[in-house]
Order: structure tokens, then C-alpha cells, then sequence
């Protein structure tokens, strides 16, 4: 629309006895909020009035909604008042009104402003207020969200609509990989969602974009390359072209045979940490007393760690001498192939990814059976926001500001 620069007045009348300066403030987020409010639906209304008024002059255009008339003059076209509308905002509450105008050549009565203001046919909630709650819900629950911004922004939303909100803008996520990337890690964990007893499983691959420091700790820069959950497997959570020199997994299942079918040429790398932890489950699932296992362990952590060469060497040896546990020995010996490369990979474990499964799991287990696709649009949305940050952009309309000034009494 045609840039408006105008000046507002509001005429405020306080009442007020023996005021204390902590009135004062306990007062200021409702005044600010009725202010804000009125000076809104006065923007609002001289909006749509200049429009009006360029049109008139032949210097903007309107396109009946009847009959596909383009009106650039006053000749067919009627003013014909106008109706009310009000918008739920974090401010509050605005109450305005569309300016109607009738077409001499239908007949047909309308306002063209809603579709010009960006307003959405019976939208009832800005998608400014949408946008902040749906942010908090990402790790409060919906309850505690919609009494958190009733009671901090003066408007909430209830429970049942902040969860549809959730719903239809999860459903818009898509992750896009980052065009260059040598090392990728995949992971999955479980959620209580679905009528499965041990809940669903949500598989993330994660591209590793670069180290940094901050505030003398290191920080990974990860991005969610791929995302599947429930019976989509493995082949949607690793699209082909994330990564061009190596794979970090653990052994879950299916995935050798995704990466050999879509990464020709990357490398697979097991997580070597997961080894000694994998190794001492499956001992314990043959009874190996713990004093044993312990010891066990330690020695297939030394053989790992150990950065001299001949590693694959060292550990088949270790296999051979392993007669306590047939299932750790196959396990081990399955992985030898994946692990202890000459040229040791870049990325040898899983651990950063591991902290992402953490806070998927923080978020779902919350003591309630999620359904697959509430859980799945929620999560989307929460790991959009910490980690592809431009793909949570993408879902919502980009704000354009709008600058004010105030002046000062004379």
C-alpha cells in the first residue's frame, strides 16, 4: 500500500489519589495496552480512508469481488459505510472498521480493505499474538501458556485454539539441508505418542556446520537436515546430499542399508562411544557378573581410544578372546567394519546429537500419551526454532515496521 505518514492524538483521562509510584507501574501495562490499542485502530482507519481517497482520484485501483470490475475512479463505485471487526493482538484487544464500498455496475456491496490489510477471511487472532504463543508452547504446556500470556500480554488464547494454531503451523515446517556439509550425525529416540505401547520413534539427522566459541565454552553449529517419525523410516530422515564425506549413527536398524542406497561414496561410522555401552547391555543380557563386564568394557574403551594405528587389528583380536557374551562378540563384530577407520573420521560419535534427543524427550515426556501428528508438529516447530531458524521464518508473513515518534507537548 501507498506509504501514510500521519499524526495521532488520544485525549487520556487519569483518575487517581495519593498515588504511589508502585500505582504507577502496576498501572502502566494496561494503560500502555488501551493506548496501543486505540492508536492502532485509528492507523487503521486513516489507512483505509487514503487508500479510498487515491482511488478516487484514479491513483490506486480496486477490483470488485463480483464481477472482476477494476475500479480506478469514483464513477462506479460507492462508498457505503462500513462494518466492524476486531483483532486479538498481544496489546489486547482492536477494535476497528472495514470502509464497504458498492460497485454501480454488480451492485455488490463489500470491502476490499480485509484482503488489503492481510487479514484472512473470520481471522480473529493477529498471527503476531499466534507467532509469540506458539514460541512459549514449544516448552511450556498449553495450559500454562495460556494463562502465562492472558496474564503477561493482557490476551491469551485458549488451550484447544493454541493447539490448533500449533497443528496448522507445524504442518507447514520443512527442514532444508544446508548446500555443503562433510559430516552428518543420525539419531532416533522414542516419544509416548500412538496407541504402541513404547511409543513412536522420531529419527533426526543433523548436519555439523562448524565449531565456535562462546563465552569460553565450544559450541557445535547443527542443522536438522532430515525428519521422520512413526512408520516413515530411515530414507526420509537421511535425504541423499547432506553429507559428502561421512555418516555418525548408532546401530539402529536400517540404516547401513539407506546409506549404502542413497549415499553412495560417504562414509558409515558407528559411534565408538556406543560400543562399550552396547557391548555392556548385551552382557548383561548373558549374565556376566558386573565385576567382569566392568573390565570388559575397559579394555574394548582403551582399544577405541587408542590413537595408534592397527585399531580394527586390535579389536578383532579382543573379539576372538570375548567368549562370555555370543551376542556382544556378534555386535562387535558386525561393527568392526564401521569403526577404528586408518583415517579416523572427523565426527567418531554420536554425542551431539544425543543432547538433541534429550531435549525432544524433555518436551514429550511430560506424562501424557501424545497422538503421533500432535507430537510431531510441536517438536518440528521447537527444533525449527533452536536450530533452522530461516525455516521457522518461513511459516510466518515477514513484519514490516512501522516506525513512530513521539512529540513532545508543546
Amino acid at each position: 500500500m501507498h506509504l501514510l505518514e500521519t499524526s495521532i492524538q488520544l485525549n487520556l483521562n487519569v483518575g487517581f489519589s495519593d498515588v504511589r509510584i508502585n500505582d504507577v507501574a502496576a498501572a502502566l501495562p494496561a494503560l500502555g495496552r488501551s493506548l496501543a490499542c486505540q492508536a492502532a485502530a485509528e492507523m487503521l482507519h486513516r489507512t483505509q480512508a487514503e487508500h479510498l481517497e487515491r482511488v478516487f482520484r484514479g491513483d490506486a485501483e480496486i477490483v470488485c469481488h463480483g464481477c472482476g470490475v477494476v475500479h480506478e475512479s469514483a464513477q462506479n463505485l460507492v462508498r457505503r459505510g462500513s462494518r466492524g471487526r476486531r483483532l486479538r493482538t498481544s496489546s489486547g484487544d482492536i477494535a476497528f472498521r472495514l470502509l464497504q464500498v458498492t460497485c454501480r455496475d454488480c451492485g455488490k456491496t463489500w470491502s476490499p480493505y480485509a484482503e488489503l490489510l492481510g487479514l484472512a477471511p473470520r481471522q480473529r487472532i493477529a498471527e503476531e499474538l499466534e507467532r509469540k504463543l506458539v514460541e512459549a508452547v514449544t516448552n511450556l504446556s498449553y495450559a500454562k501458556t495460556s494463562r502465562l500470556g492472558a496474564a503477561w500480554m493482557g490476551s491469551g488464547l485458549s488451550p484447544r485454539t493454541l493447539h490448533r494454531c500449533v497443528q496448522a503451523r507445524g504442518r507447514k515446517v520443512q527442514f532444508t539441508p544446508a548446500s555443503e556439509c562433510k559430516v552428518v550425525l543420525a539419531d532416533g529416540t522414542k516419544v509416548p505418542a500412538g496407541r504402541r505401547l513404547f511409543g513412536t520413534d522420531v529419527r533426526v539427522s543433523f548436519q555439523i556446520l562448524g565449531r565456535s566459541k562462546e563465552h569460553g565454552r565450544s559450541v557445535i553449529q547443527k542443522r536438522i537436515a532430515g525428519w521422520s517419525i512413526g512408520a516413515l523410516g530411515w530414507s526420509q530422515a537421511l535425504p541423499p546430499g547432506i553429507a559428502s564425506e561421512v555418516i555418525v549413527t548408532d546401530r539402529e536398524s536400517g540404516i547401513p542399508e539407506v546409506i549404502a542406497a542413497q549415499h553412495p561414496g560417504v562414509r558409515h561410522q558407528i559411534c565408538e562411544w556406543h560400543l562399550g555401552h552396547t557391548m555392556n547391555h548385551l552382557m548383561a543380557l548373558d549374565h556376566v557378573p558386573v565385576a567382569e563386564r566392568r573390565g570388559l568394557v575397559a579394555e574394548l574403551n582403551a582399544i577405541v581410544w587408542d590413537s595408534r594405528r592397527g585399531g580394527r587389528e586390535r579389536l578383532r583380536a579382543f573379539c576372538k578372546r570375548l567368549v562370555q557374551s555370543a551376542r556382544a562378540k556378534a555386535m562387535l563384530l558386525d561393527s568392526v567394519s564401521r569403526v577404528l577407520y586408518p583415517k579416523r573420521s572427523s565426527e567418531r560419535t554420536t554425542s551431539p546429537a544425543e543432547r538433541e534427543m534429550r531435549e525432544i524427550n524433555r518436551r514429550t515426556d511430560v506424562g501424557v500419551q501424545w497422538s503421533v501428528s500432535g507430537v510431531n508438529h510441536m517438536l518440528k516447530l521447537r527444533h525449527a526454532m533452536r536450530l533452522n531458524p530461516d525455516d521457522f521464518e518461513r511459516i510466518w508473513t515477514p513484519v514490516r515496521p512501522v516506525q513512530f515518534t513521539v512529540v513532545p507537548p508543546a
